[in-house]
């Protein structure tokens, strides 16, 4: 819109002149500038009715530092190309509360479909969303353009690079039986809510483990063997504050140390819930880790929340409401990167050189 109210302008002005200088000559040359400002003006009012715009991410989760591709798809659906177009995007981590824009420069778009990919590299985790705000379609002349506002979003989330850490498990918490709603697909145990298998009597078996109704009908004495419940010996809390903290060098640290300790739990063979209070949600979320699908579910879930702040005393609230509930650890990590088990303090990480402190934990549980 800009371009075209330039070109009035300047329209005006030759007309100014060649009234001022009583030039036929210039007064030509508004005619044929006010003729191409007004060709120019219809021509991107049916334009802009042609063009149809989105925005995505062809792949949804990648490593921070590795290059990612934004794609743009215009549809064009007239005969005439689309000779030059300007995309303007809106990137924003919800994590950091980070927000820049900017432009992306389209070629010539053909009739039907086109895709422009852009490469794009991420350096600070979290979930982002990339959000296409408006579609600057430039006439045929390349002269004069208008604006065409576009609702369209893409997200993408960037990954924490997790490094091992030394995890050392005791047999209690190697051995750790209570309740819980997952249970080992290897093994037997008591849990009478749920059967693990029905298997022929063998020597040594108790006569109230038969399972009589299906012997009687089977005409074969058969065993029923109870499930064993896996349940969790360690909870993790996760105390990130974002409230009016801007320090993404800080962010990125706790995001790597978190990952890193769930990842290292899971690696060594410990199920554990993760637990955080969610802003959005007003209320507990946690999420148990016990193999790699549900870390990365975990984290995924993690890096989407905006962590507005508050007072809510996390262990207070997730012990209301998983009332009853047992296990043998609690660890937490606050956003002074501190990390306590069972209330003592055992690791406490700087922002400058947090990494070679990481390398060095050894968590005995």
């Amino acid at each position: 819109m800009l371009s075209i109210i330039t070109g009035i302008v300047l329209t005006a002005a030759v007309f100014y002149l060649s009234l001022l200088y009583k030039s036929s000559a210039m007064v030509l040359l508004g005619y044929a500038a006010a003729a191409l400002l007004g060709m120019a003006c219809v021509f991107l009012a049916w334009r802009v009715h042609t063009i149809a715009c989105s925005v995505a991410f062809p792949i949804a989760i990648v490593e921070c530092g590795k290059p990612l591709t934004v794609r743009i798809v215009l549809e064009n659906r007239s005969f005439l190309p689309c000779l030059r177009f300007q995309c303007r995007v809106e990137l924003g981590n919800h994590f950091l509360k980070k927000k820049k824009k900017k432009w992306l420069r389209g070629g010539m778009a053909e009739a039907g479909t086109n895709s422009y990919d852009y490469p794009l590299v991420l350096e600070d985790y979290g979930s982002y969303e990339l959000m296409l705000q408006k579609v600057r379609i430039y006439d045929l002349t390349g002269l004069f353009y208008i604006h065409k506002t576009v609702k369209s979003s893409g997200f993408v989330q960037v990954l924490p690079k997790m490094q091992e850490i030394g995890v050392h498990l005791t047999e209690a918490v190697r051995n750790f039986i209570g309740d819980a709603d997952v249970y080992d697909d290897f093994h037997a145990g008591d849990d009478h809510s749920e059967l693990f298998q029905v298997r022929p009597f063998q020597s040594g078996d108790k006569i109230q483990s038969v399972h009589w109704k299906l012997s009687a009908r089977l005409d074969e004495l058969l065993v029923r063997e109870d499930s064993l419940a896996k349940a969790c010996p360690v909870v993790f809390l996760l105390r990130y504050v974002n409230e009016k903290q801007k320090n993404a060098e800080r962010a990125n640290a706790y995001l790597v140390i978190l990952a890193s300790i769930s990842f290292s739990l899971m690696d060594s063979g410990c199920p554990h819930y993760a637990a955080w209070y969610s802003s959005s949600r007003q209320d507990v979320v946690r999420v148990r880790v016990d193999d790699e699908e549900s870390l990365y579910q975990f984290l995924s879930l993690y890096l989407e929340e905006t962590f507005a702040g508050g007072k809510t005393d996390l262990l207070e609230a997730y012990q209301e409401k998983y009332r009853g509930e047992n296990y043998l650890h609690l660890l937490e990590l606050d956003e002074r990167l501190r990390l306590r088990k069972n209330g003592e303090q055992i690791a406490a990480y700087q922002v400058a050189g947090w990494r070679d402190g990481l390398g060095g934990l050894e968590l005995v549980l």
